[in-house]
Order: C-alpha cells, then structure tokens, then sequence
C-alpha cells in the first residue's frame, strides 16, 4: 500500500505541476532565511523564493513517535508524510477545498510529529479510534484524516467526533484530488 501512496502523490504533483505552471509558471513562497527547504529554486527575489515539491533522499523515520504512543503508525501516513516536503498543497476533493499538508523541510517534519502526537493523544483521551490528519478545510474544527486502523479518508469534525469516509484509502483519494492555482 505504501508504494501505491507513492505512486498517486507523484501522480498528484505532476498534475499540480503542469497544471499551475502553465497557468503562472512556479509557485512562489515568502523567503525565511531561517527556514529553508530543499523544495526552494534559485535565488529569493522581493523576498519571495520559487519552490516545487521535493522527494527526500531517504525516507523519515517515525519508529520514536511510534513507541512514544505506544502506537503502530499507518504505513499510508508514513509513506506520505516521510517521503516529501513540500508546501501546503491547495486542491479539491469532489468540491470540497483543502490544503494537503507535507513537511517543508526537517524542522517542519519535527513540527508535525509534535502536532501528530497531541492530535492522538486528545483522540485516546476522548476515546475516539486514532487518525492522522493529512490535510485541512477552511473550517478550522474540521480535517481530513486517515483512519490509523483500516486506512480510510475521512472527513473528520474534531467539535463532534463525527466523521464521514471521503475514500477506502489514502492513495484512492489522492488519485481524486483536483489541482487548484497556487
């Protein structure tokens, strides 16, 4: 399943890719000089750096987060979250509007495991089954989740707990996610 995960996010940059660039050429970003990223190309100009997702040379490890919640992390999230960086990705999933989120560099992957463990942990506190959030909405008490347990995409209503299945997996859904301009 990991491969498959692969396979549709490269997919899924391609098409963001081509897409975006032929509309504006490559999206740009503000330039922290603090905070680089090997997604960044070329030099910053007006304080605004051009990027494209970048594949890492090695995948990240998530065997410390694991052991820390005393939790087997779904290879789907690893594959996606531990093989790229890349900016907060706009997009649509059958009209709804998203941003998929990815590491921009080893510090923001640190970030998220962080963020990953306390989303966890409040779930285990309310005794909900675990997910990992993979992308976020317009309505800040609302994700986009993968079910730690059988790797579906779940619209996710942190306030509720209610969640509805958007895909029966992860690279399903990735497969149907519409480009959007940066």
């Amino acid at each position: 399943m990991s491969d498959q995960v692969l396979s549709a996010l490269e997919h899924f940059f391609a098409r963001w890719q081509r897409d975006g660039e032929a509309r504006r050429g490559l999206p740009l970003c503000e330039w922290e000089a603090d905070w680089r990223s090997p997604c960044q190309l070329g030099e910053p100009a007006d304080g605004r750096v051009a990027w494209r997702p970048h594949q890492r040379p090695e995948p990240a490890d998530f065997t410390a987060m694991a052991d820390a919640l005393e939790l087997t992390i779904h290879p789907c999230a690893i594959a996606l979250f531990g093989h790229w960086f890349s900016r907060p990705i706009p997009c649509l999933f059958k009209g709804l509007r998203l941003e998929l989120i990815l590491p921009w560099n080893d510090g923001d992957l640190d970030l998220l495991r962080e963020n990953l463990i306390g989303h966890l942990l409040m779930l285990r506190k309310l005794k909900r089954t675990p997910s990992i959030f993979i992308a976020t909405t317009r309505n800040e008490m609302t994700l986009i989740s993968l079910d730690n347990e059988s790797g579906q995409v779940w619209l996710e209503w942190l306030d509720s707990g209610r969640r509805l299945t958007l895909a029966p997996s992860l690279p399903a859904f990735l497969e149907r996610l519409e480009t959007l301009p940066q």
